[in-house]
């Protein structure tokens, strides 16, 4: 007589092929770099004012200077995915506009803009990421090469086809949704004496696997494996406007992941903040 109840190795199947233990082994990784993590973070949805979660929500505070009354924190907003179909990026080169530094939107600091003189009667602002020539120490900005668009490989009957249905609005929308809430959330002026707090956010999803690249800079198509690749799309609607930046980050590269990308730029921010703390802190600038 067959039991009616499934046994551990069943349960543990069942487990794995839900995602839970990935996202779990995920977070066990980023509390192993410092970060405090909250699974099942519950964020407004901009456009159907519906309660929303994503996996995982992790912060690590890199500088704390109590003379100086300045913070930097690095806040990563994650989902995990632990499918087995490939997701395929096409790269192509970077224009030139586009090899200049930016203002990326999520990367928040206490002064927005700079005043840049021009001439004795004429000045222009500038975004805050590029006066602290901040481009040079971020890994996205130091790539020659943009994804342009991205598909998913999943089997159709005996065959394998690239599937982009919904893919965007699955993968990329939400994690621009999170950003614009936490970036809302954050308090737009601080009055002097008081602390001021630079936030680095960086939405990313991590994959189990199966990372890749596409190149269409030439005739020979070649697919190159990636650890992390960085998605940049211009979004228009009444909640999401301007560029978002997501990265797609497989769990074996997800260590250096945080090492060598987010914690290379995030030192360097905080050493500008602890070099340059009225700098940092938009007085007499």
């Amino acid at each position: 007589m067959s039991s009616t109840n499934p046994t551990n190795d069943q349960i543990l199947g069942a487990l794995e092929g839900s995602g839970f233990l990935f996202e779990q082994e995920v977070a066990t990784t980023l509390e192993s770099y410092g970060f405090h993590v909250e699974t099942s973070w519950p964020y407004l949805d901009p456009d159907t004012k519906k309660s929303r979660e994503i996996d995982l929500r992790a912060i690590k505070n890199y500088l704390q200077d109590e003379n100086n009354k300045l913070q930097v924190f690095v806040e990563l907003l994650v989902e995990c995915k632990d499918s087995r179909s490939p997701l395929v990026f096409f790269e192509r080169r970077k224009n030139k506009r586009e090899l200049e530094a930016s203002s990326p939107k999520e990367y928040i600091f206490p002064k927005k803009t700079y005043r840049q003189i021009l001439s004795e009667n004429s000045y222009r602002e500038v975004p805050a990421f590029v006066h602290l020539d901040l481009a040079p120490t971020h890994y996205y900005f130091q790539d020659s090469n943009k994804t342009t668009q991205f598909t998913k490989i999943v089997r159709k009957g005996s065959n394998w086809v690239a599937n982009h249905d919904g893919i965007y609005d699955s993968l990329f929308l939400p994690m621009a949704k999170v950003l614009e809430t936490r970036i809302k959330s954050i308090p737009k002026t601080h009055r002097p004496g008081e602390w001021c707090t630079v936030w680095l956010y960086f939405p990313v999803v991590v994959v189990r696997d199966h990372l890749i690249s596409l190149s269409g800079n030439s005739e020979n198509h070649e697919l190159i494996p990636k650890g992390r690749i960085s998605f940049v799309r211009n979004l228009d609607s009444d909640s999401l406007q301007g560029s978002y930046l997501v990265d797609f980050v497989t769990s074996e590269y997800l260590e250096r992941y945080l090492d060598k990308d987010v914690g290379v730029f995030a030192k360097a921010v905080s050493d500008l903040a602890s070099s340059s703390p009225s700098l940092l802190r938009g007085e007499n600038a």
